[in-house]
């Protein structure tokens, strides 16, 4: 089964962006989105900016 980091990643690079680009989009810093796909945090531990 494919993780949600997996899954982040995949359409991150299949989009050419990079984790700054990517992370502003979806609304979580970029330290946040590197735990995300490093699968360190869920997506529930992680408050999004606003």
């Amino acid at each position: 089964m494919t993780s949600i980091g997996e899954k982040l990643k995949y359409i991150r690079k299949l989009n050419k962006l990079n984790q700054t680009e990517f992370s502003q989009m979806i609304g979580v810093s970029q330290g946040a989105l590197s735990e995300l796909e490093k699968d360190k945090y869920k997506p529930s531990d992680i408050k999004a900016n606003t």
